[in-house]
């Protein structure tokens, strides 16, 4: 009883302490110490705090190294919230704020008491497991959502080597990446409330490589009870990029373009201590170097598995990650709760390049390299047997080389589209799935990228809809796609759309809870394993009854059952 009066006057201090102060900073008593952040407004209007560079875990250097998250300890005293910090080591690029000491979260509340109970949306960055931060600078703004009640956390983790690096035994089991997404999510269950939010209403949110983090998290024992429902935006833990199979000789690799002891020394001990030793930069280099040696064509590599992700570890106390993806979505072993997930119409118009020709012509080729790798399948006259008929559906009157939409259209379903499409239609036999696809083009979503044949295309590229989700620097005409007035009233329309049925998702469970003005009062459907039925976010909103890419889908299931090798891990 005294502990609970305990815990009442500290959230009532609390509460007190989160009004803002009089020069437009904000103090909130954290158990481990007090925090400074700064009131901000909306570019219309709205008042929220921001807490920038939070300290979730302890600095993972030296011999913390590739080894699990720590807890943050705690501080004397007041806790600089006011201004951005550090991002971790990017393999591609060189930045100032490149630190290890990463571990840092940003937060974002309405201005509102403590006990309000708000609504929490926790994001999780892409990048491919290589770049990428969840700072505002690096397009990640808050202001969209602070005008839909709920509180928005986007974090750092560690990516490249940093996060992924694995020795395949549990001298480095790797993971830590995902590990440190772990305890990012503990401290937000734990601090959350002090801040207005409910712990026990959580909802983790990430596109692409983050969306496949948030796959993987749903597979992971050590995430249950942290979040309550997850949107996953283009990208999976069946995407054949999100999962690589070869991580100990990639280790090995990077480890020997720094000491030549590592071309034949396999210790995983005598490893751990020299990599722990060497200055992050030149790992960081070194991983850079390991990257650049792509197979040809270059962008095999996102069938053969990206060079720093997720692994399956052995069983030990503390594994994130023990069974493959594709059983644990099939057999029901995950953490079961709510899901929305949805892809873009072109994923891969990021790919047109003038590069994207020589692709093609490398398929042209040899058929081979358009089979995926999760099939398995290592007699070379099958490969060519199977990438003929991949080529032969994709492009049945004439050499790819000749037909760019048809091979964006091969990269956008074997990259993207499939994946996402199996873990819906796998998970939707246990738990709520709702499903989109975004078709809108707008100049909100400031696609660089066009085809002469864009007719069919779809238009809508990887990640553009985190344009309309996001405040963020536009163009040097337009530095703040905030101001609406810049754009079509269709693309205000579309972001409204987006950030309505996110939050009522966070809020509720269901994106479409009631009929709504905004949402032409439809009322978006679950995905049934025997009744597809998905959303379609376009200047419109549909509701399809169908298999979004339908003929494309059954294609690629039809040679997966014949030709694949099983067990399955990715899609």
């Amino acid at each position: 009883m005294v502990l609970q009066r305990g815990v009442q006057l500290f959230f009532l201090l609390s509460a007190l302490l989160q009004l803002p102060a009089s020069n437009g900073e904000v103090l909130v008593d954290l158990p481990n110490g007090r925090i400074q952040g700064l009131t901000q407004y909306t570019y219309s209007g709205v008042e929220y705090n921001s807490f920038y560079g939070v300290r979730y875990g302890r600095s993972p250097v030296e011999e913390l190294r590739f080894q699990p998250p720590q807890p943050v300890e705690a501080w004397e005293d007041v806790f600089d919230a006011t201004e951005e910090k550090g991002i971790c080591f990017q393999v591609p690029g060189d930045f100032d704020l490149e630190t290890e000491d990463c571990l840092l979260l940003n937060l974002y509340t309405p201005a509102v008491n403590a006990s309000a109970g708000l609504p929490v949306m926790f994001f999780i960055h892409g990048g491919g497991f290589v770049e990428g931060s969840g700072i505002l600078s690096w397009g990640v703004g808050p202001q969209f959502f602070m005008e839909y009640g709920v509180i928005m956390v986007a974090i750092n983790y560690r990516i490249g080597p940093f996060g992924y690096l694995s020795t395949g035994d549990e001298v480095i089991p790797g993971n830590v990446g995902s590990k440190d997404q772990i305890l990012a999510l503990q401290w937000v269950k734990e601090n959350i409330r002090f801040f207005g939010g409910d712990p026990d209403k959580v909802t983790v949110f990430g596109q692409s490589a983050g969306a496949a983090s948030i796959s993987y998290l749903l597979l992971s024992p050590l995430a249950e009870g942290l979040f309550r429902a997850a949107i996953l935006e283009s990208g999976s833990a069946l995407n054949p990029w999100a999962y690589q199979r070869d991580q100990v000789e990639i280790t090995y690799q990077t480890a020997a373009l720094l000491n030549a002891e590592f071309e034949t020394n396999r210790n995983s001990s005598d490893l751990l201590r020299f990599l722990q030793s060497v200055p992050g930069k030149e790992l960081d280099a070194a991983s850079y170097a390991i990257s650049e040696q792509l197979d040809n064509p270059g962008n095999l590599q996102i069938s053969k598995g990206f060079y720093w992700t997720p692994v399956i570890e052995s069983q030990y106390e503390g594994a994130f990650l023990t069974q493959r993806q594709y059983e644990g979505f099939e057999s029901g072993s995950f953490i079961r709760v709510p899901i929305l997930i949805g892809f873009n119409a072109e994923e891969s118009m990021f790919m047109l390049s003038s590069t994207f020709e020589t692709t093609l012509k490398a398929y042209d080729e040899n058929s081979k390299f358009l089979v995926p790798f999760d099939f398995h399948v290592e007699e070379q006259q099958m490969l060519s047997e199977i990438g003929d008929e991949i080529k032969e559906f994709y492009s049945p009157d004439r050499e790819l080389e000749d037909n760019t939409l048809g091979g964006l259209q091969y990269h956008s379903t074997q990259d993207f589209d499939k994946a996402v499409l199996k873990q819906a239609e796998l998970a939707a036999a246990f738990v709520p799935v709702y499903l989109y696809e975004f078709t809108y083009s707008g100049p909100m979503g400031n696609n660089q990228y066009k085809l002469e044949a864009s007719a069919g295309s779809g238009a809508v590229r990887h990640g553009e809809e985190q344009n309309y989700i996001f405040n963020r620097w536009y163009s040097d005409e337009i530095p703040d796609n905030s101001d609406l007035s810049k754009f079509p009233e269709a693309d205000a329309k579309v972001r409204s759309r987006f950030l309505t049925l996110f939050t009522n998702f966070a809020k509720e469970l269901n994106p479409t809870p009631g009929q709504e003005e905004m949402l032409q009062s439809i009322i978006w459907p679950t995905l049934q394993p025997d009744d597809w039925q998905y959303l379609e976010i376009g200047e419109d909103l549909t509701v399809h009854a169908n298999v979004p890419k339908a003929a494309m889908y059954s294609f690629w299931q039809n040679i997966y059952n014949i030709y694949a090798q099983k067990p399955l891990d990715t899609y």
